[in-house]
């Protein structure tokens, strides 16, 4: 027997969690949607929609496994779809051809990698991922491309809350 306190007790907390669960991820659709509706991009609405502060308190509310940046796109693709309605978007080249472009268009590797290093230097670790990105995919043998993505993506994944970003970061680093 369960005495009728003890359960009293953990059935509120229950109700007050799933009600906590149910307010974020009504706040994620709606907020999404009025963002959408005014036309933002899935990228730009993830970048810029925070939490309310009475949400965001909340430990089972924070973006320990998931994150606000993946609900928010997950939301756009149910109502969009993968295409976001740029057309120059439809039909992007595969990544090693696009790769080989951007290295061309960046005056080659070095020039690439000068102005990766000078963004890690300046603590920029996503745009040094993306960047550095394109020479890994134009040659996966540049030793220095890789090691420096590596460094990149190991600091991005210090810097996860999110342990699904975290672990993606830190494994992409490891190999």
């Amino acid at each position: 027997d369960v005495p009728a306190v003890g359960f009293s007790i953990g059935f509120e907390r229950i109700v007050d969690l799933l009600a906590k669960q149910r307010d974020l991820y009504r706040y994620i659709h709606d907020q999404t949607l009025r963002l959408m509706n005014q036309g933002y991009t899935a990228s730009e609405i993830a970048e810029h929609l925070a939490l309310p502060p009475a949400v965001e308190r909340e430990w089972h509310c924070r973006g320990y496994y998931g994150s606000l940046s993946h609900n928010v796109k997950a939301v756009c693709q149910r109502y969009l779809g993968w295409f976001d309605g740029n057309p120059a978007h439809l039909w992007p080249h595969p990544p090693v051809a696009a790769a080989e472009r951007y290295v061309k268009l960046a005056d080659g590797a070095d020039a690439l990698l000068a102005n990766a290093r000078e963004a890690y230097a300046a603590g920029d670790y996503r745009w040094v991922a993306e960047l550095v990105n394109h020479l890994v995919f134009a040659d996966p043998t540049n030793v220095e491309a890789r090691e420096l993505q590596a460094d990149a993506l190991e600091q991005l994944g210090y810097q996860s809350e999110s342990a699904t970003f975290r672990n993606s970061f830190l494994c992409g680093a490891h190999e």
